[in-house]
């Protein structure tokens, strides 16, 4: 009796998350709809439309980071995915309200590290939420972990530089196509594993 009260309180950031998630949709499918049906269209109407578009896009960002934080794993990484997301997102409504990035190109580029830190760090996140139960779906795991990080930082690179050399088109390529790869088969092997 006396752990209820914690648990309670350590489930709510994904609940809030969840629960945001869920009237931002219903939020932007009703904005959606009027301005379909009576609005013209006009910069106000759309403004509302993507911040409510944004904060959707926020909640699900941000979901493995929250995830993880509830239950206390990982923490130096839920703390950069939630402080990359919430920059991003702040970031994000001032373009969308009208605000001009001052700083030209070396902004823009600050602003795109801040997305590739954001979306990374909770890919891996969301990687590692599954609790494999055995030695070869543990390796698959921090071996995915490890593609996310390595094109992260190649994608980082090449914002910095503003090139990718030929070389490098390839492989890659090569580590994108592995990334989707353990992204899909690690839960799918937890899930065999499980039930075998």
């Amino acid at each position: 009796m006396r752990n209820q009260p914690r648990r309670i309180r350590l489930r709510r950031p994904t609940r809030v998350a969840l629960g945001t998630l869920g009237l931002s949709l219903v939020g932007s499918a009703m904005i959606g709809i009027t301005i379909i049906l009576v609005g013209d269209f006009e910069e106000t109407e759309m403004r509302v439309l993507a911040t409510t578009a944004t904060l959707s896009g926020f909640s699900i960002l941000s979901l493995p980071s929250l995830f993880h934080l509830e239950r206390a794993r990982y923490k130096y990484l839920v703390r950069m995915g939630i402080s990359a997301s919430l920059a991003l997102f702040a970031v994000v409504l001032f373009v969308i309200w009208g605000g001009s990035l001052m700083g030209g190109e070396p902004v823009l580029k600050t602003l795109a590290s801040v997305a590739i830190v954001a979306f990374a760090t909770n890919h891996i996140l969301l990687i590692l939420i599954a609790a494999p139960t055995r030695i070869l779906i543990s390796l698959c795991q921090w071996s995915t972990t490890l593609i996310i990080t390595m094109v992260s930082v190649v994608i980082l690179v090449a914002v910095w530089t503003e090139e990718m050399p030929e070389t490098m088109v390839r492989p890659f390529s090569s580590l994108i196509v592995l990334d989707a790869l353990g992204t899909i088969t690690v839960p799918i092997m937890v899930r065999i594993s499980r039930s075998s």
